[in-house]
């Protein structure tokens, strides 16, 4: 079905081109119509063209932004924006797949016997501009893509964020009646799901009931929640999981956008990774950390040595909790029971590897791109972290993907709800516990998936230490679920509970920030992040609206994006350090 999905793609891309670069047909003597310029693209097209570009979107600069706001890398992770920050994505997105996608909608609303290509339309719009909300608040929603009518429409106002939701619920809605009806319109260019109306209509209800979670601090959503889950219906399985597999080819480079900037190339681009996520998965043996992480060194480096110094993580301040793991006492103790200068030689090696930033680091950037630690096999598609090597030059499987909306998101979504509106999820798992079970288990069977591809990956987890001459001991993931379950505080208070499980949501849910950024705007959940080492700017409550759209729409407002008073209609905590 992967591959499917790849040859799908490239297929799809290259009709497209033919589209635009098609040769005319001697047969074709209308002179009035001009086949090189059709006044409508084919909504199968449409389609491909729509969930590759917003894939790669969401996993690119939202997702790279959204996983430094949660200090799991350092993207944005000081907040400082300016308002140009934005310009290239925000003038992409409405130029491009998000004016396909109101394309999309408008031909099959037109055609009049499509509803599946509609509702799939209609999932789709409701998501990528739920989504735009949960960014940038107001966005021009019902008069964009206005500029091509007849009476176009050049400044379109901005709608209520609260408003545009409300119609993204709606659509859902309607999606869900017409994945009901019958069609004898087969589905192609649907890279996800393959033209499945089963899985299509679990995610429209699943993302219902995303939307109606994201909601419950300013509205009464708990009966509407509870029918959700008493209906069923849901995204429970892995196998409905709405995911985007990158195309593997290199020309044009579609690869995700973590494996672009680490592996393509003579040497790794990749920023750092944050070192509290990195050093707390080394603590409780977290055998994801080699799928998630690949070291590139095992050097250490010599702090006598004035370039070696500059190089050292946080060797320009003195604040930082983790800095240099390999020199750290407090690191070296807690993993290996020695100050560093006991440690042994390949106790060395390893930590010498983990190299990122603590949070927030001002210092400047050294030449250290060839010895941080950068993404691994998952959800990449890169190196799983067997011995320590330099990234570039195209290695790992490139098999990378982009979890959306997954089985264990919808878990910790039904355990929020269960914690927080005393929602009865019996119909899914017989407590808290046994469903945070489960959404484990889907989480770590999907890492071992896609991180195995095109790897030699030893299937025990407990020998590897031995397989691979590494000082760490790693759990089974059973163990280490076997571990996290025990430590459930079943008699807590509700945000005992609560806290707990988005601990765990923020390990699992890595590759997609989006999630994380927004359940941390609900809740302010995880509270034990690093506090930043230095703030320029207050935490981020939303995106600053691009300079494009100030200097040529009127209408759009002006904001200050970490103020109180800027944050999005459903952020009743507004977070502020």
């Amino acid at each position: 079905m992967k591959k499917l999905h790849r040859k799908a793609l490239a297929a799809f891309m290259s009709l497209i081109l033919l589209f635009s670069v098609s040769s005319c047909d001697i047969f074709d003597l209308d002179v009035n119509t001009d086949p090189n310029n059709p006044s409508q693209a084919a909504v199968d097209l449409l389609l491909a063209n729509v969930l590759s570009n917003m894939s790669s979107s969401l996993a690119g600069g939202f997702n790279g932004a959204s996983t430094g706001f949660m200090a799991q890398t350092t993207a944005n992770d000081d907040f400082n924006f300016s308002n140009a920050s934005w310009n290239g994505t925000w003038n992409f997105l409405y130029s491009g797949p998000l004016k396909d996608l109101n394309e999309l909608v408008l031909a099959a609303e037109a055609q009049g016997n499509n509803p599946r290509y509609l509702g799939i339309g209609q999932v789709l719009k409701a998501y990528y501009f739920s989504t735009m909300v949960d960014f940038f608040g107001d966005v021009p929603y019902t008069e964009a893509f206005q500029g091509d009518a007849d009476s176009p429409i050049k400044e379109p106002a901005y709608d209520d964020d609260a408003a545009v939701y409300a119609d993204c619920l709606s659509l859902l809605d309607k999606a869900i009646a017409n994945f009901a009806l019958t069609s004898t319109v087969a589905v192609r260019g649907d890279l996800i799901y393959n033209g499945n109306m089963t899985r299509w209509r679990k995610l429209a209800k699943t993302m219902k009931l995303r939307l109606l979670l994201q909601t419950r601090n300013v509205s009464d959503v708990a009966g509407q929640i509870q029918a959700l889950v008493t209906e069923g219906d849901l995204i429970t399985s892995s196998a409905d999981d709405f995911q985007y597999e990158f195309p593997t080819a290199v020309t044009p480079d579609f690869r995700h956008p973590w494996y672009q900037a680490a592996y393509a190339g003579g040497e790794a681009g990749f920023s750092y990774f944050g070192h509290q996520f990195m050093y707390e998965m080394l603590l409780n043996g977290d055998p994801r950390f080699p799928f998630y992480f690949h070291r590139q060194t095992s050097n250490v480096l010599n702090p006598d040595d004035p370039t070696d110094k500059q190089t050292i993580p946080c060797s320009q301040r003195t604040d930082c909790t983790y800095g240099y793991f390999v020199l750290n006492p407090n690191i070296t103790n807690a993993l290996f029971g020695s100050d560093p200068d006991g440690l042994s030689s390949s106790e060395e090696a390893y930590l010498a590897g983990i190299f990122g930033r603590d949070r927030a680091d001002p210092s400047g950037i050294p030449n250290d791109n060839p010895i941080r630690t950068i993404p691994g096999s998952y959800p990449s598609g890169g190196v799983f972290d067997a011995t320590a090597g330099s990234g570039g030059g195209n290695k790992g499987s490139s098999v990378g993907y982009f979890p959306m909306l997954t089985s264990w998101m919808t878990k910790f979504y039904l355990l929020e709800a269960s914690i927080t509106l005393g929602t009865d999820i019996s119909k899914v798992a017989a407590s808290e516990s046994a469903l945070l079970n489960s959404a484990l288990t889907d989480q770590m069977n999907k890492v071992w998936d896609f991180g195995s591809r095109g790897q030699t990956v030893a299937a025990d987890e407990s020998t590897w230490g031995t397989a691979y001459s590494w000082p760490i001991t790693f759990k089974t993931r059973a163990a280490l679920r076997a571990e996290v379950i025990a430590a459930y505080p079943t008699g807590g208070t509700p945000n005992a509970r609560l806290a707990y499980v988005l601990k765990q949501a923020w390990f699992a849910n890595f590759g997609n920030g989006i999630e994380q950024y927004n359940a941390f705007r609900r809740t302010g959940l995880p509270a034990d992040i690093q506090t930043p080492l230095q703030l320029p700017r207050q935490f981020a409550l939303r995106f600053p609206y691009a300079q494009d759209e100030l200097n040529l729409n009127s209408k759009t407002p002006v904001i200050i994006y970490d103020n109180p008073s800027a944050a999005v209609f459903w952020d009743t905590l507004k977070f502020q350090f």
